[in-house]
């Protein structure tokens, strides 16, 4: 009877020293591993210029049906009483939906906004259709799906489509 306690000791005395040692990833990448991690690295392009500012034209995403549907649920459709602002270097922006008075007021001021170069905010969008309506209301002007809960507390406004500029909130 005492040989089976000692023979169960021994088993877990050598357990212990017999497991496997950890292995250990080394920084360099041997000749066995080279070939699974050569992506591991971008390529070094030597040609980019950092100084350079870059602008990404944000309208030509592939498929923007994953933020769709946008609704902003402080803002309707309505008239807004106009007043000035003193935003200094504020580019000028516009918020709209797909609702008949925005697409009215897109088609008649669409000149005028792209003159001075304001950029587009679908406010309320139901799906991709809304918004290739709101884009042909206004087609060389980039217009945005995004959500204007924000943007309408702090300017204090309930209602569009709007005009936001450095100096004035205009219909």
């Amino acid at each position: 009877m005492k040989r089976i306690p000692i023979v169960c000791y021994c088993i877990l005395l050598l357990a212990t020293v017999a497991q496997a040692k950890p292995t250990v990833v080394r920084e360099a990448a041997s000749d066995f591993t080279r070939p699974h991690f050569q992506v591991s690295r971008p390529p070094v392009n030597n040609k980019t210029q950092p100084d350079r500012v870059m602008h990404a034209d944000l309208s030509t995403f592939a498929d923007e049906a994953w933020i769709l549907p946008v609704r902003s649920a402080h803002l309707s459709p309505g008239q807004i009483t106009p007043r000035a602002l003193n935003m200094p270097g504020l580019r000028p922006f516009f918020l709209v939906g797909e609702d008949p008075q925005s697409l009215a007021w897109l088609r008649q001021r669409a000149a005028e906004l792209q003159k001075i170069g304001a950029a587009g905010l679908a406010v309320e969008v139901t799906d991709a259709e809304a918004l290739a309506r709101i884009r042909a209301a206004a087609p060389d002007i980039t217009i945005l799906p995004v959500n204007g809960n924000d943007i309408a507390a702090r300017l204090e406004i309930e209602h569009y489509p709007v005009l936001i500029t450095a100096t004035s909130l205009e219909q």
